[in-house]
């Protein structure tokens, strides 16, 4: 390999780089069924703040991991700001719904509800780490 040059085997989307392209699509479309639900409850019964403060959480989320899975799709290196705004209200729906919403209602913390809560804190800075340090990511994302 010439200095200067990109290598090709790290450049364009794939490996690692399309298996989260596909998790983030995927995760807009169950947030959106999630939305639904939360939209449904607003427009059918009385439903409390924190429904809305819910919805108002998963639209954000949706419209910046849909933004950060067509950024990478454009090979836009704005994917990694979008990333990071999705995986904060990502994150902060999820202590919210998981359990903040359950000390509201005088329910107990589920143990499977906080495992999961930590898992998807784990997984989200794994994520995070391989598009801030990956090389194909790097040489994939311009301008």
């Amino acid at each position: 390999m010439k200095r200067g040059k990109i290598n090709n085997s790290t450049k364009g989307i794939g490996g690692w780089l399309l298996i989260i392209l596909i998790d983030f699509i995927f995760s807009g479309l169950s947030t959106f069924i999630l939305l639904i639900q939360k939209l449904i409850i607003i427009f059918t019964s009385h439903a409390k703040a924190g429904v809305y403060i819910s919805a108002v959480l998963l639209v954000t989320y949706i419209f910046f991991i849909w933004l950060t899975a067509y950024m990478i799709l454009i090979k836009k290196k704005f994917a990694l700001k979008t990333f990071i705004i999705s995986a904060v209200t990502g994150t902060i729906f999820l202590i919210w719904y998981y359990i903040v919403s359950q000390l509201i209602n005088n329910n107990p913390i589920y143990i499977p509800n906080l495992l999961f809560v930590i898992v998807n804190i784990i997984i989200t800075i794994l994520i995070a780490g391989y598009l801030f340090l990956s090389k194909r990511v790097k040489n994939t994302l311009i301008k």
